[in-house]
């Protein structure tokens, strides 16, 4: 994917477009009707399997950017000073660097990740629903309706750029809501002894340090085919 700041005004709008409309939207619903119901655990585990595979397909899109949010922004604003409230907030409660946070999305922890204490599929139930709660109601899902709105104005690129920023910031909230949070959609199930030895096999690989592959370098691997 190209660069966000590398963007010209078609492709950001496109973007911004994919973004408003990514999966984990719709799952949000879903999990805040099922709290609102007083669901039951397993209702509550289908969902939240369904939210946190659509947060790491969100995440995926803002690997690439590492500007920070707040340049460039009047420092005297309102907004600006609260942006600026919450990236204080992120960086003294961070734990992870970028890699380790790229690699706990995608479900590998490397010897030198810290891996978090607390396993989501071990909480107990209140505490679980108060986890979700937290999650479907962070400052992520109201900025999305603010840029959806400008997004069907046909907004000029300054305000849809500050809002976006704004989105991003969010989006840190959202992954430091979790940081702390150990979470396997596939932990208890049983595997075939095929695909384990395969994990055991990646999970060599990258414990000894051999190169990974960007879905990005794949792609023009096989169109340079």
């Amino acid at each position: 994917m190209k660069n966000i700041p590398d963007m010209s005004l078609v492709e950001f709008r496109k973007f911004l477009n994919t973004l408003v409309n990514e999966d984990i939207f719709i799952s949000r619903e879903r999990l805040t009707a099922l709290l609102a119901k007083d669901s039951s655990r397993e209702e509550l585990d289908a969902e939240f399997m369904e939210f946190h595979g659509d947060y790491e397909d969100l995440g995926f899109w803002f690997e690439t950017y590492t500007k920070d949010p707040l340049k460039g922004l009047d420092p005297h604003a309102s907004l600006t000073k609260k942006l600026q409230r919450h990236r204080d907030y992120i960086f003294a409660n961070r734990k992870t660097t970028l890699e380790e946070r790229i690699n706990r999305r995608m479900g590998v922890y490397l010897e030198s990740d810290p891996k978090p204490e607390k396993k989501i599929i071990e909480l107990p139930l209140d505490e679980y629903r108060q986890l979700l709660r937290n999650l479907v109601t962070q400052e992520l899902f109201v900025v999305r309706e603010r840029l959806a709105v400008l997004l069907e104005e046909d907004a000029p690129f300054k305000k849809l750029d500050v809002v976006f920023r704004e989105f991003f910031v969010a989006y840190e909230l959202l992954e430091l809501a979790l940081e702390d949070y150990h979470y396997d959609p596939d932990e208890g199930l049983e595997i075939s002894a095929v695909f384990a030895e395969e994990l055991d096999r990646v999970d060599a690989s990258l414990k000894a340090g051999d190169r990974t592959y960007s879905l990005e370098e794949v792609l023009k691997e096989f169109e340079g085919e």
